[in-house]
């Protein structure tokens, strides 16, 4: 017999846009077991293609996909396959905490109630305690999580002010939906749309990245790798197109992000030989394909304010700068490969990364995170380590 419940399932999914069915299907979500999950899927269903691909029909008249610099062809869309990892992820995640199958929004409530009733009272409305709670419930790891666990804090609070006005003024009840989209939506950026591209490795020898593709194999390869297995017998006459990637030097499955004396670096890469070796601070470090603008993530940033310690672009920097304290401001011209000049001098390489990593570090955010206790007095607290201290350790 087939229960009530798949059959109600299976007539939901049926009602729903074709674009929306599709992705539950590649997605592999149960609607039944998975309801939870069904927002990822609408998300996936409307997602635009990279730039830097192209979609056409196959011979067989099947959409297809190609990346002209990786020379990467396949028959799904490139970013469903960061949806499937985020799904998988969350799945793990459900797992680990006994949440599989817990409704979001019933506990949700719960939860804003209990901020809204700080709030009445006249306390700071989100404490560690909340924050933790809040976080498995929207399958957000706090003890690795510190960006996304920063903006959930920053959402959760403004939002909350805006509810405590609303219910004031019109004696209406918290909507939790704009809330919950809000950081959904911040999820979907941080762990799809903004995940870097998974490094395309040689199918033949283990850590070494692909450099060509064998056009009558299909496959990827290092050079040496192309080398050992098309050196003699019928391989020997196959030719290689160029695959484009630029990796760490010491993480080679990683993708670098920056440039120092001709040696590639992702940000962990760089950390730890800096830490071994403190000199390298002291040379040019180029940043790869550029900084973003903390108010409009698809810019490129073009300034950074020593003041706000924050990466803008001219036009964010202008907009945020035009009155009060902040007209006072004197930004740092940023150029193409992340070095900052002030009143036309370029800074010198230590104190141009100095100032960089700082910005970030302060857009990011690490472990610590700022809270007020109930006497008002600001304190921080340890994302992973659960300790407290008066002192802001970022200074």
């Amino acid at each position: 017999f087939i229960s009530l419940a798949l059959v109600v399932a299976a007539m939901k999914i049926e009602q729903l846009p074709p674009g929306q069915q599709k992705a539950i299907k590649e997605l592999n979500i149960d609607p039944e077991k998975d309801e939870q999950l069904l927002w990822i899927a609408e998300h996936a269903a409307n997602v635009e293609l990279p730039p830097e691909w192209v979609e056409f029909e196959d011979d067989d008249g099947n959409e297809a996909y190609y990346h002209a610099k990786t020379k990467q062809l396949t028959t799904q869309h490139p970013i469903m396959t960061k949806y499937k990892r985020f799904v998988e992820k969350v799945r793990k995640f459900q797992e680990r905490m006994g949440t599989v199958g817990r409704k979001v929004k019933p506990h949700l409530a719960v939860i804003m109630n209990e901020v809204l009733n700080r709030i009445y009272r006249e306390l700071p409305p989100i404490t560690p305690e909340l924050l933790e709670r809040l976080t498995v419930l929207l399958y957000i790891d706090i003890n690795i999580e510190h960006d996304l666990t920063r903006r959930v804090k920053i959402a959760i609070e403004s939002y909350a002010e805006d509810q405590y006005d609303i219910a004031l003024q019109a004696q209406q009840k918290a909507d939790m939906d704009a809330f919950l989209n809000e950081v959904r939506m911040e999820q979907v950026r941080l762990e799809v749309l903004n995940k870097p591209d998974a490094v395309i490795m040689c199918t033949e020898i283990e850590n070494q990245p692909a450099r060509v593709k064998c056009e009558q194999c299909k496959d990827f390869f290092s050079l040496e790798g192309f080398a050992s297995t098309h050196s003699t017998g019928k391989r020997k006459n196959h030719t290689t197109v160029k695959c484009e990637q630029t990796t760490c030097s010491v993480y080679p499955d990683q993708l670098a992000t920056c440039e120092v004396d001709n040696t590639l670096f992702c940000d962990r890469a760089y950390e730890e030989v800096a830490t071994r070796q403190p000199h390298i601070r002291q040379k040019r470090k180029k940043v790869l394909g550029g900084l973003a603008c903390s108010e409009y993530s698809n810019t490129v940033a073009e300034v950074l304010c020593e003041d706000c310690s924050d990466l803008y672009c001219w036009e964010a920097f202008i907009e945020l700068h035009r009155r009060g304290n902040r007209i006072r401001h004197v930004p740092l011209r940023l150029d193409a490969e992340g070095q900052l000049y002030r009143a036309g001098e370029l800074l010198p390489p230590e104190e141009c990364a100095r100032l960089i990593d700082r910005a970030r570090l302060a857009r990011e955010g690490g472990a610590w995170l700022a809270f007020q206790d109930d006497q008002l007095s600001t304190y921080w607290y340890h994302l992973s380590d659960k300790v407290t201290t008066p002192q802001n350790p970022y200074l």
